[in-house]
């Protein structure tokens, strides 16, 4: 449980006025779901504790809360909630598995306006993160090629009860009306994205080079001087632009 006034703070971040939807990843005990209903807002809460689920029945019995069993990336929302989409979606993510849950988001960005979300502190300064920095990588790239992010609050490991081991943060992603890569490109642009970072201290031309999958040193150049990308630049230089650019040429060359 986070204290009151950081609880305040992630349901005030969703920008919502009373009576909009909201879905909630892992309720828990409640303590976000109690300010959500303060507020007014139509809550639908995803939680796979049975024991958790009928306290959550029973504690808030009679407010506007729509409890669904399961895991939440089995979780179907179109099929399961009539309510209105697009819809924001707010919840404290397990370290575990931060980037499945990221990842479930993205592939139904259609249902979601926007994410509020409170996860390990670095692994939002990652996501938030911006080129040039260390912490600019695969996962950066990944999520803001889909969404505007922020970094809203550092949240200090003890605000929380029991206390855990990391800080967290609050951010919230904003997703984008398409994706920032051209259309039909996006398994490759993310192939090419993940390929770059897993050698983030070669080159971009060294990290890419692959003749097997078409991506022969003539090629890449020839893509470079066409995108305006230097052939000594690292990955953690490139815009989440530039790497779409590159996707694009490269997917159109091979």
């Amino acid at each position: 449980m986070t204290q009151e006034s950081d609880l305040g703070f992630i349901a005030d971040a969703l920008g919502l006025e009373k009576g909009q939807p909201v879905l909630e990843i892992g309720p828990g005990l409640g303590a976000l779901t109690r300010v959500l209903l303060e507020k007014g807002f139509q809550v639908y809460a995803v939680e796979k504790d049975r024991a958790l689920i009928d306290f959550l029945k029973k504690e808030f019995q009679g407010k506007p809360l729509q409890i669904f069993s399961g895991d939440i990336l089995q979780f179907d929302p179109k099929k399961e909630i009539s309510g209105p989409f697009p819809m924001a979606v707010v919840g404290n993510i397990p370290y575990n598995i931060t980037s499945p849950i990221l990842f479930w988001l993205v592939e139904r960005r259609d249902l979601f306006s926007h994410v509020v979300l409170t996860m390990q502190k670095e692994v939002a300064e990652r996501i938030t993160g911006r080129p040039g920095s260390k912490i600019w990588g695969a996962l950066s790239v990944s999520v803001q090629a889909y969404a505007n992010v922020s970094f809203l609050k550092l949240i200090s490991k003890a605000n929380f009860k029991p206390v855990p081991k990391v800080d967290s943060a609050v951010i919230r992603l904003n997703f984008l009306p398409k994706p920032c890569y051209a259309e039909g490109i996006g398994e490759f642009f993310h192939l090419i994205v993940a390929k770059a970072f897993q050698k983030r201290r070669k080159t971009l031309l060294n990290a890419l080079e692959n003749p097997e999958k078409g991506l022969s040193k003539e090629l890449l150049k020839k893509a470079f001087l066409e995108t305006g990308l230097e052939v000594s630049q690292r990955p953690e230089t490139l815009e989440v632009k530039q790497w779409a650019a590159l996707a694009l040429c490269l997917s159109r060359s091979r």
